[in-house]
């Protein structure tokens, strides 16, 4: 079943089109990258689909149900979630204490009722930072943590809200190429295991085709082309407008 289903998006300002005519769709436990030049088009497409923006045209499917220009939080009710390139998390807030605001918000509670919500949360936000590798952090502060072991503690915090859909925009930025691999592994290691689909966004090209199932390629919102890293690699359109190589001249 797929996870999420754009058709035939389109968003304009002015004379500029953002995105033109986008469709694609991703299925349960699939990892797909969007990728593109500056001005492809990748920031607004995220925006359409994560109830930002609302599309002059096309739709929007989650799980089947028409989400089009649908809210935020009615997203997130029906299992959307979705990190930036800044971590958002509480740095004065222990790791833990992270996590169990996530899960306090996820499932409704009021402030008045934290300190039952806390007693309540505590094994499932345990078992949220052994997922992302953060047992043993629990009761550090999160703003004494490495920016690596940051973003895994904002993906246990979106992990929380239990989604089936994760848009992750410019994950790795800001970190070095082994923490890179490293979370890119973890997020694709969710995927595969729980089923969940992970739409995102990354200037690295080698990790996306080392991390992709499929590859969305924009330009000038418009898609140019669509597949495997290798056939990715093998488009002359791709080369040209985002690998900024030109396409091997065929032989004699």
């Amino acid at each position: 079943m797929s996870a999420l289903e754009a058709e035939e998006l389109r968003k304009h300002f002015g004379g500029v089109r953002a995105v033109d005519g986008l469709s694609f769709s991703l299925d349960e436990g699939e990892m797909l990258a969007l990728i593109g030049p500056n001005g492809a088009g990748k920031s607004t497409t995220f925006a359409l689909l994560g109830g930002q923006l609302r599309p002059d045209d096309g739709h929007v499917r989650l799980a089947g149900h028409d989400v089009t220009g649908a809210p935020p939080r009615r997203l997130a009710r029906l299992g959307l979630a979705r990190t930036f390139q800044i971590a958002a998390t509480f740095p004065s807030m222990t790791v833990r204490e992270n996590v169990l605001v996530a899960l306090n918000a996820h499932h409704r509670q009021s402030w008045h009722w934290w300190r039952p919500a806390e007693r309540g949360f505590r094994r499932t936000s345990a078992a949220l930072l052994a997922r992302v590798g953060l047992e043993t952090e629990a009761n550090r502060a999160a703003g004494q943590l490495a920016y690596a072991d940051l973003k895994r503690l904002e993906l246990a915090i979106v992990l929380a809200a239990q989604p089936r859909l994760l848009l992750m925009d410019e994950p790795t930025a800001g970190m070095g190429a082994t923490d890179s691999a490293a979370l890119m592994a973890l997020v694709r290691g969710l995927a595969r295991g729980s089923g969940l689909a992970v739409l995102f966004t990354e200037h690295d090209s080698e990790l996306v085709f080392g991390t992709a199932d499929r590859i969305l390629v924009l330009d000038r919102g418009a898609l140019i082309a669509s597949g495997t890293a290798a056939a990715i690699r093998a488009d002359a359109r791709v080369r040209e407008a985002y690998l900024g190589t030109p396409a091997p001249e065929a032989g004699p």
